[in-house]
């Protein structure tokens, strides 16, 4: 059990805060996690889960717990353009990857954590004032309260980011220059363990299943012309304009859409040079969106919160030493996944024209090609997670590793 700085306010209770919640008290220190939020909410919002949040999963126990609410990795097939035949990419293997959504996986970290951390629900941060032993912190409902240290777990829109750090949103938040729309629909395709991606020059579209749901997650991507104002401030109406005239499922998404909860966005990464400040520390989105349409939000989450958590434990709460070592470890990470955010926007919604889509075509048969040759040579099972790898084993706590 840490000697110092054992109290920790974790603003933020998604899959980040919820986590690291979770390791900070196995590690011993005194978490308290607040969230605007009272509740979870009843969005059907898929996640895709790749190896390494797979692992840090594996070491909370909490695989067993979603037995029920996971489904496999899908099949994804690409079509490009009006023409040409589609390109189908073989589901990942099992044990790289899964889906859940996001609910049952926010539930069962929180019932995880249970009694081993305090949770605020329906309250806010509003200042944070840093002393020589701790933070000053206010809330918008409940009293002033100090704490040792204190994680911003708060998401893209940063409240913690913004009171910590210096400059304001614009210097933080990278734009990559398209728009996405998720929403559900009914499932009309009879798809199941399949992704469709339909991608046209200047604008994307997917259909993909959810586990355990009558439902399919539709995704549409427009890329905005270079100095287009309002990002972001998009309507179902706008998308729709831009999508007439295209076939396929198209029709029908839009006719859905018309009806949906739509949740429209731009899409950005976050950017900092440095991760903390003082005894104020980023986590997550907070610190390092990477873009949804990466699919590694959630594994920068998991493997962050347990390596912030790992730590800090690592030099007895010491919270230079400990945000230094974690920024150093992460880093690696966060770049690899920011490199595969602006490549999946890139291919979802080229800034390309048709010649472009059939350039794409062949580029991912070939890759497809080579990874199959590369499976036969070495016994693999296809395209696995790239990446550096995490050193999962040096952030149990010290009287559990090797025993998992």
């Amino acid at each position: 059990m840490p000697t110092r700085n054992r109290t920790v306010l974790v603003v933020g209770a998604g899959v980040a805060g919820s986590a690291f919640a979770h390791w900070a008290a196995r590690h011993g220190f005194a978490p308290t996690v607040v969230d605007r939020e009272p509740r979870l909410s009843s969005r059907l919002s898929r996640l895709e889960i790749g190896f390494g949040g797979i692992g840090v999963l594996e070491r909370m126990g909490l695989l067993d717990r979603l037995a029920g609410e996971v489904g496999p990795p899908p099949a994804v097939e690409f079509r490009f353009g009006e023409d040409g035949d589609p390109v189908r990419c073989p589901a990942p293997p099992a044990e790289h990857s899964l889906v859940v959504r996001r609910d049952p996986l926010l539930r069962e970290l929180r019932d995880l954590t249970g009694s081993d951390a305090e949770f605020l629900f329906g309250d806010s941060v509003t200042a944070l004032r840093e002393t020589p032993d701790g933070v000053d912190v206010e809330f918008e409902n409940g009293p002033p309260r100090r704490f040792d240290l204190v994680v911003g777990a708060d998401g893209l829109h940063s409240t913690v980011r913004d009171l910590a750090f210096e400059g304001t949103a614009a210097d933080h938040i990278h734009d990559l220059g398209v728009t996405v729309a998720v929403f559900t629909v009914p499932d009309f395709t009879g798809q199941h363990a399949l992704s469709t991606v339909l991608v046209k020059p200047g604008r994307g579209a997917m259909l993909t299943d959810i586990p355990g749901e009558d439902a399919l997650e539709a995704v549409l991507l427009r890329r905005r012309p270079y100095g287009e104002r309002d990002a972001g401030r998009e309507t179902p109406e706008d998308l729709a304009r831009a999508f007439a005239g295209d076939g396929g499922e198209i029709p029908r998404i839009l006719d859905e859409m018309s009806r949906a909860d739509v949740q429209i966005a731009p899409t950005r990464q976050v950017r900092l040079d440095t991760w903390s400040r003082g005894r104020v520390v980023l986590l997550g989105n907070a610190a390092f969106c990477s873009d949804p349409m990466s699919g590694m939000d959630t594994v920068l989450a998991l493997k962050g919160a347990m390596s912030l958590a790992g730590e800090l434990a690592r030099v007895d709460g010491d919270h230079r030493a400990g945000f230094f070592a974690y920024e150093a470890a992460m880093r690696p990470h966060v770049e690899h996944a920011q490199r595969m955010g602006e490549d999946t926007v890139d291919g979802a919604a080229p800034s390309g024209g048709s010649s472009g889509l059939r350039v794409m075509r062949t580029a991912l048969r070939a890759e497809l090609l080579a990874s199959k040759v590369i499976s036969l040579f070495t016994g693999g099972n296809g395209i696995a997670e790239t990446g550096p790898e995490f050193p999962f084993e040096r952030y149990l706590p010290a009287g559990e590793r090797g025993t998992v």
